[in-house]
């Protein structure tokens, strides 16, 4: 099984049943037919005028009538068969084939299809479907005009009796040997030959312009069914298309350039364009990675900057500590150099005093 992905709005299209067209056809063979009941002996008369050629006439009238209809239900096949893919949305290869949808099942059977046409390929594939629709409507039409051609043919055939039957019974009256009364005899039988010419050519006129009546109705009948039905195609088809105007953004030289231009090219630029596209995607996402990693390198500036701020202010902590440091050494030093000098001068008066002690009592010895 294949499977579709039909995509748009047309994914609701629903296609009409050809055989309502087959209502309208069989009431009005209806009508015809009561009509015909109704005037069944004068035209049994007229028919029997040239009962060979008018029943040709009928024969090629009744052959058409069979035609279009079988051409409408030639229909049927086809629309079940585009139902069935819309509603299911996939592609059975073990299914009947379609005939006049011949070109949209090899589309949607090709393996490298991406259920996307360019409007080229769309073209084509509505191109043969039309053209396998219009040869069962060119046959009918030959019929239309085949019925009008018997009954001019009729016509002429009778008209050509009528004259010379005419001037062979003007050529045959015998106006000095006989009396009134046998020439009013003589041209009495004279005219039943003119007579059934004119039959020949009024009665193949009516049954010939009669008959293309009829099967011109019945085929404008199948012109509406076979235009309805490549509508609804055309509408459902125009889901998997790209449209792409040239025109509109570049100019009409490069809508020139291409149409001419094949489907395999066609292909090739729409990878191009996809290969563009992702690059440039590609591109969006490394410009807003570089961006971010700007940004981040912009904070790590300021970090940096404040790092070597705390540094400089630590560097001058510390050398501010140096200088207390050595200052308090140097208050420290004075003071135990005051200290000292403070004890030697008190061990000098302690010496003193000891001496002086020591020689008072050795004069009180004395």
């Amino acid at each position: 099984m294949f499977a579709l992905k039909v995509i748009g709005p047309c994914e609701g299209v629903t296609m009409t049943d050809p055989r309502r067209y087959l209502i309208r056809m069989m009431l009005f063979l209806g009508i015809v037919a009561v009509v015909i009941g109704l005037l069944l002996k004068p035209l049994t008369a007229a028919f029997m005028g040239n009962a060979a050629l008018n029943s040709l006439i009928v024969a090629v009238a009744v052959i058409g009538i069979i035609y279009v209809i079988l051409q409408v239900l030639r229909l049927v096949p086809e629309v079940r068969w585009l139902s069935d893919i819309q509603r299911t949305r996939t592609l059975n290869p073990s299914a009947p084939k379609p005939v006049l949808l011949a070109t949209v099942n090899v589309m949607l059977a090709d393996a490298r299809s991406d259920s996307r046409l360019s409007a080229l390929s769309l073209r084509s594939v509505l191109d043969g479907v039309a053209g396998r629709l219009d040869e069962g409507r060119e046959i009918s039409r030959y019929i239309i005009g085949l019925l009008v051609f018997l009954g001019l043919l009729g016509t002429f055939w009778g008209l050509l009796q009528t004259i010379g039957s005419v001037s062979q019974v003007v050529g045959g009256l015998d106006l000095v040997n006989s009396d009134f009364e046998a020439l009013m005899a003589q041209l009495r039988s004279g005219l039943d030959a003119p007579l059934s010419g004119m039959a020949t050519a009024f009665s193949s006129s009516l049954f010939g312009l009669a008959g293309s009546l009829v099967l011109g109705f019945l085929d404008l009948q199948l012109g509406q069914a076979i235009g309805r039905f490549f509508n609804e195609v055309e509408d459902w088809l125009s889901a998997f298309a790209k449209y792409n105007d040239p025109a509109g953004q570049q100019g009409g030289d490069a809508s020139a350039l291409a149409q001419p231009m094949s489907e395999e090219a066609a292909r090739a630029l729409i990878s191009v364009a996809a290969a563009i596209d992702s690059s440039e995607e590609n591109r969006a996402q490394m410009l807003a990675q570089i961006t971010a990693m700007n940004q981040n390198m912009h904070q790590l500036a300021e970090l940096l900057e404040d790092d070597r701020r705390l540094r400089d202010q630590l560097a001058s902590l510390h050398a501010s500590l140096d200088n207390v440091a050595n200052e308090m050494a140097m208050s420290r030093s004075a003071h135990h150099n005051e200290l000292r000098a403070e004890i030697r001068a008190i061990s000098a008066r302690l010496s003193d005093n000891q001496k002086a002690t020591t020689s008072g009592l050795r004069a009180k010895k004395d």
